[in-house]
């Protein structure tokens, strides 16, 4: 049995982050993400242009934002970026190119900025990317921070069946195939391009929810009435064992399917935790300067 579609929401409105870009959510913590837990937050950065800088010493930026209680996943779909953290101390800045990977494992709490990177910041351009967060279970959210950067040339690419178009694996696996993410849980993380015309079936695991995040294109998708077109979240129930859909028009999805995390989710802002005093303790700490400094 296929999983069934439980809906299809589309992003929020855009609004800034900082000076860098404008970004659009597809859900959050507070809603879908309780239900989908550990996958409880997903941003869209839709194509956008980014001006080069007065000063090429003060680049375009999202500005400091403190974060604790997950791991984010920057997917860097065109441009340049230069992510700083402040934790651990000296960890020097990392520069992402278009169809590079960063995952940036926060833990107990950092400062993280995100800005234009050397080209944007010296001529400008168009700059888009995803971003998502996959909560951690209680017993690893006061865990060091840490950081995976995954270069696009050493994430692997498959071609579909029938040539459909390409699947890449960030996290989990394709077939018997693995992404070179390190995950606290069992999830899948793919990237795929799929022709118009094709259907294509994906296997996915039963019992674990999964969204299917619509960038481009256009599908119909078995238990779903209606074309879905794009930018539009699809949120795949827990039981069934995968999903099949058919392109109508050249489709760029990203798919995200994790093992259910039980847990609860207590937050404010870009702190995640499981229940008042951890928050408040992480609150405090921050207010101290235990995250760091940038």
């Amino acid at each position: 049995m296929k999983k069934p579609v439980v809906g299809v929401t589309r992003p929020l409105t855009a609004e800034g982050i900082g000076n860098l870009w404008q970004a659009r959510q597809f859900f959050t913590y507070s809603g879908l993400g309780r239900q989908a837990n550990p996958a409880i937050h997903a941003t869209l950065i839709e194509p956008q242009h980014v001006a080069a800088a007065d000063d090429p010493a003060s680049p375009r930026s999202t500005g400091v934002q403190p974060q604790a209680g997950f791991e984010s996943v920057t997917l860097l779909l065109e441009g340049d970026l230069e992510v700083r953290t402040s934790l651990p101390e000296g960890q020097p800045p990392v520069v992402l190119g278009a169809g590079d990977v960063l995952w940036n494992g926060v833990g107990h709490g950092v400062l993280t900025e995100t800005l234009a990177g050397p080209q944007l910041t010296q001529k400008g351009g168009t700059v888009s990317a995803v971003t998502l967060w996959v909560n951690l279970p209680a017993a690893y959210k006061l865990s060091a921070p840490h950081q995976q950067y995954l270069p696009a040339a050493q994430i692997p690419s498959f071609v579909l069946p029938e040539s459909a178009g390409t699947l890449r694996v960030i996290a989990g696996q394709w077939h018997n195939d693995l992404g070179p993410a390190e995950t606290v849980g069992p999830l899948q993380l793919w990237d795929v391009h799929v022709k118009a015309g094709h259907t294509v079936t994906l296997p996915l695991p039963h019992k674990w929810y999964a969204q299917l995040l619509m960038l481009t294109g256009k599908i119909t998708i078995d238990f779903w009435p209606d074309e879905i077109g794009s930018p539009q979240l699809v949120l795949l129930d827990a039981y069934g064992d995968g999903t099949t859909f058919t392109v109508k028009e050249d489709t760029h999805l990203i798919l995200l399917c994790c093992e259910p995390l039980d847990e609860p989710i207590v937050g404010r802002g870009d702190l995640v935790f499981g229940d008042e005093p951890h928050l408040q303790n992480a609150e405090a700490r921050l207010k101290d300067g235990g995250f760091g400094k940038l």
